[in-house]
């Protein structure tokens, strides 16, 4: 059976009204006219305000993720300084001094701690340098996905300035979401 070709154009043309409807799946953000990166479109982006520096936000139902440009030094680059590892046989002479146990942020003690200082045992996070698209990025990862950063790092871009962006313990949607973002970052 033949179908009429006034058919076959009624339908199309319907599929394709349905199709223009669809909200977007991403959307583009621009940063001072330089950085480029593209969200999902359930995602929202905020400028913000900033002292000496150009802060804006990315928020989805749950998390404010930072995004911040201006000059080395005063951007962060998502690095803490690590909390010091002390041999085991010095805590109890430490908690007569302070009165206290110290807390897990200001020293750690272990029965290895020079290996554990070289190694990085304690700290959160993970450091890599990438390139996304010709760009020499640091990203930072969380060992465990929920505690920890989840960010990029650009220290230098060609006009001398930084750019940073930064997740505290997301979720393991939101730190893979980040990371697809990450992908998308261009510079102009």
């Amino acid at each position: 059976m033949k179908v009429p070709s006034t058919l076959l154009l009624s339908v199309f043309l319907l599929t394709s009204c349905k199709e223009s409807v669809r909200k977007p799946q991403s959307q583009t953000v621009t940063i001072q006219d330089l950085v480029q990166l593209t969200l999902p479109s359930n995602y929202q982006f905020f400028k913000g305000t900033g002292v000496d520096s150009d802060i804006y936000y990315i928020i989805n139902d749950k998390d404010s993720i930072l995004v911040a440009y201006g000059q080395k030094g005063i951007i962060n680059d998502l690095y803490d300084e690590p909390v010091p590892v002390w041999p085991d046989s010095l805590k109890k002479g430490l908690v007569e001094r302070w009165g206290k146990e110290p807390k897990p942020d200001e020293v750690l003690f272990s029965e290895f701690p020079e290996d554990d200082n070289k190694q990085r045992i304690f700290e959160k996070n993970y450091f890599i340098y990438d390139t996304v698209n010709n760009i020499v990025v640091k990203i930072v990862q969380p060992k465990r996905v929920g505690n920890g950063i989840t960010g990029l790092n650009i220290p230098k871009l060609k006009n001398g300035k930084s750019f940073t962006i930064r997740g505290d313990n997301l979720d393991g949607t939101a730190h893979q979401t980040l990371l697809k973002i990450f992908r998308t970052l261009k510079y102009r």
